[in-house]
């Protein structure tokens, strides 16, 4: 008991600091997102029109004769070859500016193989929009086919284009 009196005595004796109190920043306005209008997204069930070929482009008086001018008209074809050029990029192992565009198409293909079929596979007949796209890395071109899904590398030998539609006069 007498230890308790002491330590009594000497607690009281000394002021005992209390803990600072935090004191909290005040609360500030959050600001609002400012909204953005949704861009446009492809719906896979409309089907864009296929641009002319360069022969029937020349009879119209339409000039596609280059990639690129496919590529301003046609926001799907442009995107669709960034993705083949970002893949043969991967697959041989260069910078994506190493692969050039030589050649983009507008095609139908007539089934689910995109015009590069395989021996040990079965396809599905169907009118399916897609692309042919030839690109070339050093010296080497490469094919690709696509629908708006798929993008299918066409090895040299197996592929099999569609047949145009007969012009009438």
């Amino acid at each position: 008991m007498v230890c308790m009196l002491v330590l009594t005595a000497c607690v009281t004796g000394n002021e005992i600091e209390s803990p600072p109190t935090l004191t909290l920043i005040p609360p500030s306005e959050t600001p609002q997102p400012t909204p953005i209008p949704p861009s446009a997204t492809p719906d896979p069930l409309i089907v864009l029109p296929i641009t002319p070929t360069s022969a029937s482009a020349t009879a119209t008086g339409t000039d596609l004769s280059t990639p690129e001018s496919l590529l301003d008209a046609d926001p799907v074809a442009a995107e669709l070859v960034t993705l083949a050029q970002r893949r043969l990029a991967e697959d041989l192992g260069l910078p994506q500016r190493r692969i050039q565009l030589v050649e983009v198409q507008a095609l139908r293909w007539s089934d689910t193989s995109l015009g590069c079929p395989r021996s040990d596979q079965t396809y599905v007949e169907a009118d399916i929009p897609g692309y042919r796209i030839i690109l070339q890395a050093g010296g080497d071109r490469y094919t690709f086919h696509t629908d708006f899904d798929r993008i299918l590398p066409c090895p040299e030998g197996s592929e099999v284009l569609p047949t145009p539609p007969p012009t009438s006069n």
